[in-house]
């Protein structure tokens, strides 16, 4: 009898071992089924991407006719406009929907790609931001490390399955080769102590200009000036050379982009000016609102210098966001802010509220729009406002958590710093 009693007991004291043994295995199961699904959506959403690129309309923002132009010696900024200014509504024909809405130093870097016929120079293309979303999140990684595995294939995975993405990649657009360029550009500037190098990807990274040039902030925020002096030297060196191949003074690149953008729908849907728009506030008011953020933003990094390094880029990508032209391709910015939800670096409201950010600007802004298809345009419309405020909303709570880092910020353990 004391035998069966103190089986029982040893029984009795190993059952919470093994139910929590059998609710580990259980979670590792689930997990793994989890991660088998999104590496199917992932194949399946990138392919998609890839067969729009290849599509007869697909790359249409790949800027390869301007390059052309350029490297031909002959003026697209001209060509658009004269265009425009004879009453038509789209762009020249054989410009394949690229209005040349970028700075001639742009066309200089795309170059090579212009010496191929169309539907090859697009396949490299598309072969080219592949590789370049490779180069991202391993740079993403390089320099902000996630340490759990689990949590790192999450994080690619559903980076890889969002719907600006798959956008991006089929409108052939330049978000991945410029965040690629610029976060590597970051590493060579703090870790690999070579500001040269750093300087030249920086020169590559302003390719997508509107999108990497407030993040550049945080170079002059650490008093990291030469590789900027490099990138800036290098588009001015370019610029020249397209003027002096297509015949016009360097300045003028300037004003012929911007009167381009502002013939073209150059507003985008999100950002100050966009909103300003479509409440038809003056012009001066979202200048003013931008005026007002931008000194908002310079005046939270110079108050906290020692910020996290990876909130501070955060915090720049939204205000990208919400000062020049986007669409919702550009969005894969927000990469940055799911790495600091990923590492633990921010919690309670602002880690709710950048979540609910990833997931309608990554997945819900979409899925309304494909709804709108069935039952109207409502969720859609919804969708947009909603997105805006907990855009917003989300910014607020960034440039709260730089102002008053200890209240919204956890302290990093350890860094690549």
């Amino acid at each position: 009898m004391h035998y069966v009693r103190f089986n029982l007991t040893c029984i009795g004291s190993l059952m919470p071992a093994l139910t929590s043994l059998k609710r580990s295995s259980s979670a590792k199961v689930m997990m793994g089924a989890c991660i088998s699904a999104l590496v199917i959506l992932a194949v399946l959403f990138v392919g998609t991407g890839a067969k729009n690129a290849l599509a007869p309309s697909g790359s249409h923002d790949f800027q390869w006719t301007p390059a052309k132009d350029v490297v031909e010696g002959v003026n697209p900024y001209r060509e658009f406009i004269t265009w425009q200014e004879q009453g038509n509504s789209s762009v020249p024909p054989h410009f394949l929907n690229q209005s040349p809405s970028y700075p001639a130093s742009t066309y200089v870097l795309l170059s090579p790609f212009a010496h191929f016929d169309w539907e090859t120079a697009k396949a490299f293309w598309l072969g080219a931001n592949l590789l370049f979303i490779g180069m991202l999140l391993l740079g993403m990684q390089k320099v902000f490390p996630v340490r759990s595995p689990t949590i790192l294939a999450l994080l690619v995975l559903s980076f890889l399955i969002a719907s600006p993405l798959r956008t991006s990649l089929g409108a052939g657009q330049h978000n991945f080769i410029s965040l690629a360029a610029f976060i590597w550009a970051y590493y060579f500037a703090h870790n690999g102590q070579n500001k040269s190098l750093s300087g030249l990807l920086l020169s590559v990274a302003w390719i997508k200009y509107s999108l990497t040039f407030p993040l550049t902030l945080i170079f002059l925020r650490r008093g990291t000036y030469k590789p900027v002096v490099i990138a800036a030297a290098i588009h001015a060196v370019l610029t020249c050379i397209a003027a002096w191949r297509i015949g016009m003074w360097p300045h003028e690149f300037f004003f012929n982009s911007v009167q381009v953008v502002l013939m073209g729908d150059g507003t985008g849907f999100l950002n100050l000016i966009a909103l300003s728009m479509n409440l038809d506030l003056p012009l001066a008011m979202p200048l003013a609102f931008i005026a007002l953020a931008t000194l908002a933003v310079v005046y939270c990094l110079h108050r906290n210098p020692n910020a996290d390094p990876l909130l501070v880029m955060s915090s720049l990508g939204l205000f990208s966001c919400a000062v020049f032209y986007h669409h919702g391709y550009d969005f894969v910015v927000l990469l940055l802010c799911a790495w600091a939800v990923a590492q633990g670096r921010i919690h309670g409201v602002v880690k709710n509220s950048t979540i609910g950010l990833l997931i309608i600007a990554w997945a819900g802004h979409w899925l309304a729009k494909e709804l709108a298809m069935y039952v109207g345009p409502y969720p859609a419309i919804c969708a947009n406002y909603l997105l805006v405020v907990v855009f917003y909303y989300t910014a607020f709570l960034y440039a709260r958590a730089l102002h008053l880092p200890k209240r919204t910020l956890k302290p990093v353990i350890s860094t690549s710093f």
